[in-house]
């Protein structure tokens, strides 16, 4: 290679050098951040327009318009069994939705996604909403947004922070570019996916929200999503007694869309087992259509529908009161709302690539219309679009469990700021009531049945100041992945362990193989028996980040990765982590030390510093009471292996000991303990 080409690829490689070393700095935001933040909101927003774009697409294909009365049974049917093929093959991480599957990689993986899920999400959504799965884009779109920010940050070796805060960035990019919304992108990251990030990385997420949102509304259009045609606002204050009773009637729609959905879940593995995961789907597909032979607003997102005569697009139209203000419409409106939540909750429950955000708006829009058209009587002057516009934000709010979320998300759909009134006081009563029946939202609740327990990820203990490394059992024994189950089984009888890791020939991690997979799986090899994508954490990883993932499913060990080579170098065990508490404990005391000295540093002229001992120095073997400490020098603490020590005369000083000195001269002190000679 000519000189010059030489010196070319060596600039390059320290700028590469530069920006991971940016990229990894915890604790700041910068340019390497703030540009990552901003391509994750791009691929995002751009994404978003392809899945709208593609299942208008498919919409005019699988369906004639008018759409006859067969279509409205078949077609759900065969989008479901495509879908199922996607799931069951491709993207099982998109099914119910997403943003469940989004929270459990957060718990269990740091936020590492593979690679195939944003353009397999896509693939599957666009195949069930274009075939008129009763469910949302929103839930997928969030996967897809928190996928691609996965795969940004792997450009980089960032951090599980960073690496939070890029998925964040791609999730609230995903609900801005949805809904043009991109502040009710930003809470929806924080408050529903519970990502803990905030200082700089929620400048990553803001920037991530408004490029994602800024680019749909280029390629899609700056039209909001809704458009009421007159003005909403509060009148006379009285009519907050309507808003105060909507509230309390969306905690009802809450719970049946807990419940529903728990059941539909029920069903759907009871279905699974008997026919299989796909014919499962196809099923709920023909659900679905079969509801719709009744009810076809059920089909689709409630947004956009697919072609039927007399059928528009449903909350829009009830925005717009075009189902009138008869009882006859509050109980049409009635009759939606239960058909459009079981439509979901068979759709959600099977396992489709949809979500329940925008059937949440739907029923939340239309129990708004029922009781805007039921309190007219009463208040001839109230406005039963501006009931459903609020109806939509209590329904989500209590059910999602986000208060804020809702509110801005409702702001920014219809652009009218005159509910502020009606909206805080129905999303909060209904919040409020909720939790007091039900106290987690339902992608929590979601979660915590497939085993999960979040935490809280930013809080503060003695292990955030132990990293894996320093703790993990370097040489815990493996069984290679090829082993037959004789051989399996004789490891286990040796070793008398309860669980291993099985590894490829390259020390690749392949999965955790355990005594009950052992005795419940039929397999002919140990990866044909293991746990595949097993719960892992990386060298760099606090012990915390270790402790919760484990916590969260209830495991005693944990396999270690190297930060960059993804390969197997130890195993971390509980007891790693008491020995982990102890060390943190020293150095919690360590710093505790700094702190106070900080504090006395420019008290009569002393300082404290702190002087490592080696073999070398004078001092080892010395007691303290025979070394010839400076004058004005006091020792106030000696470290010594995971525990500190109170010197006194007695105490004898060894290699490796940290002493804390008071001292009026430091370099004297220093030049004692390293033995140089007093005259510089």
């Amino acid at each position: 290679m000519p000189q010059s080409a030489r010196r070319a690829w060596a600039l390059v490689r320290r700028a590469l050098g530069a920006v991971r070393r940016r990229a990894q700095a915890e604790g700041t935001v910068d340019g390497v951040m703030l540009g990552l933040g901003a391509t994750t909101g791009l691929l995002t927003g751009v994404l978003a327009w392809l899945l709208i774009s593609i299942v208008e697409v498919l919409q005019h294909v699988v369906w004639t318009d008018p759409a006859p009365a067969w279509q409205l049974v078949l077609v759900p049917a065969v989008g479901g069994l495509l879908v199922g093929l996607l799931v069951t093959r491709v993207v099982p991480e998109v099914a119910g939705g997403g943003i469940v599957s989004t929270m459990e990689t957060l718990a269990l993986h740091g936020g590492r996604f593979r690679r195939r899920v944003p353009l397999g999400a896509l693939g599957a959504t666009s195949v069930a909403l274009g075939s008129g799965a009763s469910g949302g884009r929103e839930g997928p779109i969030v996967l897809i947004g928190g996928s691609v920010g996965s795969v940004v940050g792997r450009l980089l070796p960032i951090g599980e922070a960073r690496m939070r805060s890029l998925v964040a960035a791609g999730a609230a990019a995903g609900i801005g570019a949805s809904f043009n919304a991109p502040i009710g992108g930003m809470l929806f990251a924080i408050e529903v996916l519970q990502l803990g990030v905030r200082g700089a990385g929620l400048q990553v997420v803001v920037v991530g929200s408004v490029v994602g949102s800024v680019v749909a509304r280029q390629l899609v259009g700056e039209d909001l999503i809704f458009q009421p045609t007159r003005e909403f606002g509060l009148g006379d204050p009285i009519e907050l007694v309507v808003y105060a009773l909507l509230g309390l009637l969306a905690v009802v729609v809450a719970l049946g869309f807990h419940r529903g959905e728990q059941l539909a879940q029920r069903a759907a593995a009871w279905s699974r087992r008997r026919i299989g995961r796909v014919a499962t789907l196809g099923a709920a597909g023909l659900v679905v259509g079969l509801i719709a032979l009744v009810v076809p607003e059920v089909l689709g997102d409630g947004e956009s529908v697919p072609p039927i005569v007399g059928v528009r697009e449903p909350i829009q139209a009830i925005l717009d009161v075009e189902y009138g203000t008869t009882w006859t419409a509050a109980a049409l409106l009635l009759v939606l709302l239960v058909a459009k939540l079981v439509a979901t909750s068979v759709t959600v429950g099977a396992g489709s690539a949809v979500g329940s955000f925008a059937p949440m708006l739907l029923t939340g829009a239309a129990l708004g219309g029922v009781v805007g058209t039921a309190a007219l009587p009463i208040l001839p002057a109230l406005d039963p679009g501006a009931v459903a516009t609020v109806g939509m934000a209590a329904v989500f709010g209590a059910t999602a469990r986000a208060p804020l979320t809702a509110i801005i998300i409702v702001f920014e759909l219809v652009g009218d700021y005159e509910l502020v009134l009606p909206l805080m006081l129905a999303v909060g009563l209904a919040v409020f009531l909720h939790d007091r029946v039900r106290p987690e939202g339902i992608y929590a609740a979601h979660l915590r049945r497939r085993g999960v327990v979040l935490g809280r990820p930013d809080d503060v203990d003695v292990l955030q100041r132990v990293t894996v490394a320093e703790v993990m059992t370097r040489d815990h024994p493996t069984i290679p992945a090829d082993a037959d189950r004789a051989a399996v089984e004789a490891h286990f009888a040796r070793g008398g362990g309860r669980g291993y890791a099985v590894v490829d020939p390259r020390g690749q991690l392949v999965g955790i193989l355990t005594r009950g997979d052992l005795a419940t799986r039929d397999g002919r090899t140990a990866a044909d028996l293991c746990t595949r994508r097993a719960l892992t954490v990386v060298t760099d990883d606090p012990v915390f980040v270790a402790v919760r993932r484990m916590a969260s499913l209830d495991v005693g060990r944990v396999p270690v990765l190297d930060q960059s080579t993804r390969r197997m170098v130890g195993m971390l065990r509980r007891e790693d982590i008491v020995r982990a508490y102890q060390l943190g404990l020293t150095r919690g005391a360590a710093t505790q030390q700094r702190e106070a000295a900080s504090q006395l540093r420019d008290l009569t002229g002393v300082r404290f510093v702190e002087l490592a001992v080696d073999d070398r120095s004078p001092v080892v073997g010395a007691a303290v009471r025979d070394v010839a400490w400076p004058e004005r020098t006091v020792l106030t603490s000696v470290r010594r292996d995971q525990g500190v020590v109170v010197p006194t005369g007695e105490t004898v000083l060894a290699s490796g000991d940290v002493l804390v000195v008071l001292a009026a001269d430091p370099d004297a002190v220093r030049d004692l303990i390293a033995g140089a000679p007093a005259d510089r």
